[in-house]
């Protein structure tokens, strides 16, 4: 439901609410103002006191009634025991005045209507109708035997006021159950889709904050991020009434796949979102990879041309309250999960992991790290292509230096060093980082500035002051010719000879707008030609084994991978 949906309900409840209020204190005003009782005493058991009781209780009932919110989030009506008894309360106290009130009260079957439109407004044409065959019942019952008439007379000289109960109940109702259609209607275009047939980005952002309210340790929220690989690719290709067909399968896929109380929603372009209350990372990962192997196993036309062969899909994945504490924050973190998966492999779903998570932080230290948190972010928004990187520097940096023998606390040093080891570009202009051209020498001199300028944010945290020298020195070169202090040899720290590797070779495998990347074999050959100038000799040897350890056209991340 949007936000205007439950304001325009909101104002309806409330216009109920005060027209019901006023027929219960018009039904009682009959019963006090009746002077022939309470000056004759006729009824004893009947006074004003207790007919102002009445109305109290009958107005806590009529608010009650409303606070519970007769309309629900879908626009359908679900009829509860308070419903019932909220109709039928009007028609005790109608009948109550009919049967007790003195005959000089003119046109006392009148109240009977009250009921009726109580029951019409509320509930539709069916149950008005309904209601208005009680109310006929009760005036007959009432003209036989007070009024001491035949069935037949009961009928005759009622029969106007008889027939125009019905006429009130099937109009009301009537205008209601419309006016009840054409608001689905428009609450489903509001919040549709209409090429995936899923829906909208404005339901998801809704829809995930209200659920967000419920989230706890026993009952979490995961959300699933599907993006389609190298969508641009088959557009360009096949055009876009092609595309728009492959969002309408994919959307009728995850419409089949997510099962309720979760929704599917397209989120934009080729992104899809699917939102799944109380499920765990570890349900979600499998509805994520029964969707993605869906999607692969699906026919598409001009499949055949994407790159693999097919059309897929990635996904990323997070869930609350183990990543995030709020709607936007997992967002973003099943955003970066998706980044990582497209951009190490594609066709790939990955789960959330932040690599500081297993960092033993005290409270100043834990602000720190989020603002190193926020530095990256700052980061990715103005080179996209620094996330990645970093995601595939560790990588190969953990891989090789595992592939040497280094020491498993020092492997975990070595995934903060190699993640962060680009944060000082958070001082350099978009410009410099994104430029297509030889940089300027004063742009290269700021960059060659980063080294320092990111160990000095790091070394703020005391529990990361170990990879500082490690993110200082990353970019020198063994034969002493690299920067920022020309250090050489064995002077330049393990890691950071690591990290220097691993870093170069991305580097020349990446694709950048203003140059072409080269093949893994053509980067390895690169790297063992400047064997002994800018890398440590020892380690080249191990490169060609760690990078074709897998395919070499899939740079695979380790199952935990890594994240802000």
């Amino acid at each position: 439901m949007t936000i205007p949906e439950k304001d325009r309900s909101n104002d309806i409840n409330e216009y109920i609410t005060g027209t019901h209020m006023f027929c219960l204190v018009i039904l009682f005003s009959v019963l006090i103002f009746d002077n022939n009782k309470f000056s004759n005493n006729i009824y004893p058991g009947i006074n004003v006191k207790f007919c102002v009781l009445l109305i109290i209780i009958s107005c806590g009932v009529v608010l009650l009634y409303n606070t519970r919110g007769y309309f629900n989030s879908k626009g359908n009506r679900s009829f509860y025991c308070l419903d019932y008894i909220y109709v039928s309360f009007p028609l005790l106290v109608a009948i109550l005045i009919l049967f007790i009130s003195e005959e000089y009260i003119l046109y006392r079957e009148v109240v009977l209507f009250l009921p009726i439109f109580v029951a019409a407004s509320l509930m539709g044409k069916i149950p008005g109708l309904i209601m208005s065959t009680v109310c006929c019942i009760v005036m007959t019952t009432y003209n036989i035997n007070i009024m001491n008439q035949n069935f037949y007379q009961a009928i005759n000289e009622s029969i106007f006021v008889l027939s125009s109960m019905y006429v009130a109940g099937w109009f009301i109702g009537g205008i209601s159950d419309i006016e009840l259609k054409h608001r689905k209607q428009l609450a489903h275009m509001a919040n549709t889709d209409m090429l995936s047939g899923l829906y909208n980005h404005r339901y998801f952002q809704e829809q995930l904050k209200r659920h967000f309210k419920k989230v706890s340790e026993n009952n979490p929220l995961s959300l699933i991020i599907v993006d389609i690989d190298y969508f641009k690719h088959y557009n360009d290709g096949l055009g876009h009434v092609e595309g728009d067909n492959v969002i309408k399968i994919i959307g009728g896929i995850l419409r089949d796949e997510i099962a309720k109380p979760g929704f599917a929603a397209r989120y934009g372009g080729e992104e899809f979102v699917a939102v799944l209350p109380g499920c765990s990372s570890k349900k979600a990962m499998k509805i994520a990879e029964g969707i993605r192997t869906k999607v692969e196993n699906q026919s598409f036309y001009g499949g055949n041309y994407q790159p693999g062969g097919k059309v897929t899909i990635s996904c990323g994945i997070s869930t609350s309250p183990t990543h995030a504490i709020s709607s936007r924050e997992l967002i973003k973190q099943a955003d970066y999960a998706l980044y990582r998966a497209k951009n190490i492999k594609k066709n790939k779903v990955e789960l959330y992991f932040s690599v500081f998570d297993d960092l033993e932080l005290g409270e100043n230290e834990k602000e720190l790290i989020n603002s190193i948190k926020t530095l990256v972010s700052v980061i990715n928004a103005k080179d996209r292509y620094t996330y990645g990187h970093s995601e595939r520097v560790t990588d190969y940096s953990v891989k090789l230096a595992t592939k040497v023998g280094v020491a498993e606390d020092d492997i975990k040093l070595l995934q903060y060093a190699a993640f962060l080891h680009d944060i000082g570009k958070i001082e350099i202009d978009r410009d410099t980082l994104n430029s297509p051209h030889r940089l300027s020498e004063k742009q290269w001199t700021s960059l060659k500035q980063h080294p320092q300028w990111g160990s000095d944010i790091v070394k703020s945290v005391s529990t990361l002051t170990p990879i500082v020298p490690v993110i200082l020195y990353h970019h020198e070169n063994y034969d002493g010719s690299g920067y920022p202090q020309g250090l050489k040899g064995q002077d330049i720290p393990l890691l950071a000879r690591i990290v220097r590797i691993a870093d170069s070779y991305d580097a020349m495998t990446s694709h950048r707008p203003y140059k072409r990347n080269l093949t893994p074999e053509e980067a390895i050959q690169e790297i063992e030609r400047c064997s002994g100038t800018m890398f440590d000799p020892i380690l080249v040897k191990h490169v060609r084994d760690v990078i074709f350890k897998v395919s070499p056209s899939e740079k695979q991340i380790n199952p935990n991978g890594l994240n802000l």
